[in-house]
């Protein structure tokens, strides 16, 4: 798998079924300015993926669980290398989020257009293709 040396961020892209549809969740950025996937910092003794979760938590008020974890993506922001481990992400609830954030349900079509960054697009394409994989391969945890 991947290492987790170097990592500075965690993020997820979370779906849920609508129905016989697959929805993925988007979320406004903290300045409202831009759509992102949920994704903040890891914190000391934290791994990659209990971060990615409590970030959706606290950004969204969604609950999920990990179904599969996803590539490392790479981003500059002003002078610092920005290393985030992505996680495909099953909602399994909701609750209320700590931080003040719009939410949307999309189909991928439109999750992909709305997202603002490249690294985000790049998560929610691999996303979708890991979770198509899956049910492909009737995995029980993807029904």
């Amino acid at each position: 798998m991947s290492e987790t040396k170097g990592l500075t961020h965690a993020g997820c892209v979370v779906f849920r079924n609508d129905g016989a549809d697959i929805q993925y969740l988007v979320i406004s950025s903290s300045d409202g300015l831009n759509w992102v996937l949920p994704k903040g910092h890891i914190d000391p003794g934290e791994s990659a993926a209990t971060a990615a979760v409590r970030e959706l938590w606290e950004e969204a008020g969604v609950v999920g669980e990990v179904v599969e974890r996803l590539s490392i993506q790479h981003y500059q922001r002003g002078t610092k290398d920005v290393a985030i481990e992505y996680f495909l992400v099953r909602e399994t609830g909701a609750t209320a989020a700590i931080e003040e954030r719009v939410i949307r349900w999309e189909f991928e079509p439109q999750a992909f257009e709305l997202l603002t960054f490249a690294e985000a697009k790049a998560a929610l394409r691999e996303g979708a293709e890991t979770l198509r994989t899956l049910k492909t391969a009737d995995a029980p945890q993807v029904h």
